[in-house]
């Protein structure tokens, strides 16, 4: 590891905390003897430790150096989307649980199978495994990228770091040792955000009447601005776009998997309130720490190198601001942000895998032994896989806009079929295919490439599109498409015949 600009106190607390967290997830390995603890530690997990996994997984080092920097180049606007997404939670908590519970379900691409077949299954499914996959991909390289441009740290080594030490406790211990090792990261993560915003105050002459002072002045908060820009995140496009993508959160394999390992429903209900409550407090955290680190470079713009913006900011400042030891901390924290993405990647990845395609595909079941060999191998591949293709990762736009551009191709048109699936006893597979080829994916492309847009009108576009075009497909193509399924148990309607 390259010393320069980060010291040996800061390397030894970083090498500290990847050596801890292995450990913790070692001393997991070899409780498991089938899939179903491999996969879903027993359904038995305290409700609070899934909470707070979840919450790591979520937020991860996108959000942890994509929210100063979004806050950083534009303004706040965006700590509104946790509060917006807050009020689709008692609509997923009852169209999906009732549903996921009754199933009981491995991953949620089981419901797809029950209400619209197999070959939906597959197509969801495998979005979700490319989704999933260009996710971990940007959670690597991102992070990397911004600690090696500020901390001298080899942007290999940095990557390889993250992503081999990730996929050993991942592989080893199964998704008991990525919920342990997310809770110690959640922790870690909430620290250095706390650690970074008193810093903030401390270093400001004037203090928070200062901070406020230049913020407004700039106008950097955009809370209440309630202008229809698409070219702009105004406070108002952030709410009913983050609303309207919040259903996504219902059909997600990372955040469910998490939540069925809890022991009840209830604990359910619990974890999933705990998780959307403390990302909003967190994310909000970080957005604020993005105004704060823009009034203290105001004040003090000698202390800023040229070319130093976006997702390097927070790095920049962690590094260059604060004492050595503290920024070993912080920087770890950076780590343990992207490694909860990468563990919890590729643990609901090989799950998929696994459950979709392997078990239903097979003649001849596999054994026990024979389903959690192959789990540990396919997790172990998977993270080889997406640190590779971290290595290849070139630099685009901000971490933010980049995942905005993935999902709106790959999540979006999942959760549109999801939403078709509960919302409509009509709705079927041909017509969702259709609607979104013929489309919702033009559309999506046409947009993000052609339109002077803001990146966060990228997912509502896709989904509205998608799921009214699934809609009216499915009345059109009703004669052509079986409708033999029953569905009764699969909507939220009741049938009456």
């Amino acid at each position: 590891m390259d010393q320069a600009g980060f010291g040996t106190l800061n390397s030894l607390v970083l090498v500290a905390y990847l050596i801890g967290v292995t450990v913790l997830a070692l001393s997991l390995a070899g409780r498991q003897r089938n899939t179903e603890s491999y996969f879903l530690a027993g359904r038995n997990m305290p409700w609070l430790v899934v909470g707070l996994s979840t919450v790591a997984s979520m937020l991860s080092a996108l959000t942890y150096l994509g929210a100063p920097a979004a806050a950083y180049k534009d303004n706040a606007s965006l700590m509104l989307a946790g509060p917006a997404a807050l009020l689709t939670t008692p609509l997923i908590v009852l169209i999906y649980f009732p549903i996921y519970r009754r199933l009981r379900v491995t991953t949620v691409y089981e419901y797809v199978n029950a209400r619209f077949g197999s070959r939906a299954r597959y197509a969801a499914s495998g979005l979700a495994v490319l989704q999933i996959q260009g996710w971990m991909g940007i959670a690597l390289y991102a992070p990397a990228l911004a600690l090696s441009t500020v901390t001298g740290i080899d942007l290999t080594r940095a990557i390889l770091l993250m992503g081999l030490v990730a996929t050993a406790y991942t592989c080893t211990g199964g998704l008991a040792a990525v919920i342990w090792t997310d809770v110690i990261q959640f922790l870690i993560l909430t620290l250095g955000a706390v650690l970074v915003a008193v810093s903030l105050v401390e270093r400001l002459p004037g203090g928070l009447d200062q901070f406020f002072e230049i913020v407004l002045a700039a106008d950097k908060l955009g809370l209440a601005d309630f202008r229809v820009d698409f070219s702009e995140a105004t406070g108002l496009a952030v709410v009913l776009c983050s609303f309207i993508t919040g259903f996504g959160y219902g059909n997600s394999q990372v955040v469910m998997q998490r939540l069925f390992a809890a022991r009840n429903r209830r604990e359910m209900v619990r974890a999933l309130i705990l998780d959307r409550v403390l990302e909003i407090l967190v994310a909000g955290l970080l957005y604020m720490i993005g105004l704060g680190i823009f009034a203290y470079f105001q004040v003090f713009p000698e202390s800023l190198a040229p070319g130093i913006a976006g997702d390097r900011i927070l790095p920049y400042y962690i590094v260059h601001a604060l004492p050595a030891g503290v920024s070993g901390l912080l920087i770890a924290a950076v780590f343990a942000a992207a490694m909860s993405t990468v563990d919890s990647g590729i643990h609901s990845t090989a799950t998929l895998i696994q459950v979709d395609f392997v078990t239903p595909l097979r003649k001849r079941p596999l054994t026990q032994r024979q389903s959690l060999t192959l789990a540990r191998a396919t997790t172990a591949g998977l993270g080889l896989l997406a640190t590779a293709a971290a290595l290849l990762v070139s630099e685009d736009a901000g971490i933010l806009e980049t995942l905005s551009r993935v999902a709106s191709l790959t999540a979006v048109p999942v959760t549109s079929l999801f939403l078709l699936g509960v919302l409509t006893r009509r709705g079927h597979f041909l017509g969702w295919l259709v609607a979104n080829l013929g489309i919702s994916l033009p559309l999506s492309i046409y947009v993000q490439n052609f339109v002077e847009m803001h990146w966060i009108f990228y997912a509502p576009i896709a989904l509205v599109s998608c799921l009214s075009g699934s809609w009216i497909f499915s009345l059109l193509l009703r004669s052509g498409c079986s409708q033999d399924r029953d569905v009764t148990g699969l909507t939220i309607w009741e049938r009456r015949d």
